[in-house]
């Protein structure tokens, strides 16, 4: 087992969830939420921080102001059996961001990206699929929160 360990940790491999080695370097970021989104503005602040970047209130001490315009989620129909039911849909969620330096100088432009789960139709109805969106939907937001970490840690 110990060598199986230490053979996945050499070829760079990490559990789901770990922060797959983004690293923001002491990076002092504020963030504007015009999004207006509690749950998204929190796991921004997680992501910062768990980068290794600062998070701060004041755009003095800022070396990139991160503005959240906007987030979203939708679900389509991904697969429909011979019989014409929905077998598979698929879950979006949206983060519509920009970045900008301390100088105010644009960074990013205002622009979206996307993380996307397809999910069989459960069994139970429209509660279990309501119930199950509202899952993958907190799982999608800490997914698109790390693709927003690794486009920080790209203007480096």
């Amino acid at each position: 087992m110990a060598v199986l360990a230490l053979a996945l940790s050499a070829c760079g491999w990490q559990l789901r969830g770990a922060p797959g080695g983004i690293s923001l370097d002491g990076q002092v970021i504020q963030v504007v939420d015009e999004a207006g989104s509690s749950e998204l503005r929190r796991e921004v602040r997680r992501g910062i921080q768990g980068a290794g970047g600062q998070y701060t209130e004041g755009a003095a001490d800022a070396d990139w102001v991160l503005t959240l315009h906007g987030r979203g989620s939708s679900r389509d129909t991904a697969s429909v059996g011979a019989d014409g039911d929905v077998q598979d849909y698929r879950l979006t969620y949206t983060i519509d961001y920009s970045v900008a330096g301390g100088d105010g100088e644009t960074r990013i432009q205002r622009t979206s990206l996307d993380a996307q789960r397809t999910f069989a139709d459960p069994a139970g109805g429209a509660d279990e699929r309501r119930a199950r969106e509202a899952e993958l939907e907190e799982e999608l937001r800490a997914d698109a929160v790390r693709l927003l970490m690794l486009r920080l840690q790209a203007l480096r």
